[in-house]
């Protein structure tokens, strides 16, 4: 009887410390090139919506302005403001990933991307918005931004080539 007692002591012993050991891992995304948005309290995935978006020009007098647009006035993905936000992806150049805010404008979101000044003055890209991407878990990276977001629209923009961004809604 004592064993048995010390052989089942022993087996909850090494169960619960090898159930902690297996949920310590991360969660990571299984597709390359899609973003995700990590719930703090439950450590899980929930994806960001993947939206087309269109190039538009603004031309002036000085200087013209390169515009993504995007249909639709708000992203069907929507988070609290004042709530904590890291996104997980997984891709090969971690470093080129950005964060932008999106300006409503009607039934469009829209990004002033580039200006490009005439007569020869060059062109310049709009800063996007700071955040820091870290190492998360064995193949996947996490983006966290520098400051807390206010209200409206932003998009992640995985520069792949593609005419599409991730994109989520911050609300009061």
């Amino acid at each position: 009887m004592r064993n048995l007692f010390w052989a089942i002591l022993a087996a909850s012993l090494l169960g619960s410390c090898w159930s902690q050991t297996a949920s310590s891992k991360p969660i990571e995304p299984t597709a390359i090139g899609e973003v995700y948005l990590l719930d703090p309290a439950t450590q899980t995935l929930k994806p960001l919506p993947e939206e087309h978006w269109k190039a538009i020009g603004k031309p002036g007098w000085a200087t013209a302005t390169g515009i993504i647009q995007i249909s639709g006035d708000h992203s069907s993905l929507r988070v609290k403001a004042g709530d904590q936000i890291a996104f997980v992806f997984n891709v090969g150049k971690p470093e080129v990933v950005k964060l932008y805010a999106y300006i409503q404008k009607n039934d469009k979101r829209q990004l002033p991307l580039v200006k490009v000044k005439s007569f020869g003055g060059g062109r310049e890209i709009l800063p996007s918005i700071p955040a820091e991407i870290t190492k998360y878990g064995e193949s996947s990276y996490k983006l966290v931004p520098n400051s807390p977001l206010s209200p409206g629209e932003y998009a992640i923009d995985m520069n792949n080539g593609s005419p599409s961004m991730f994109t989520f809604g911050v609300d009061q």
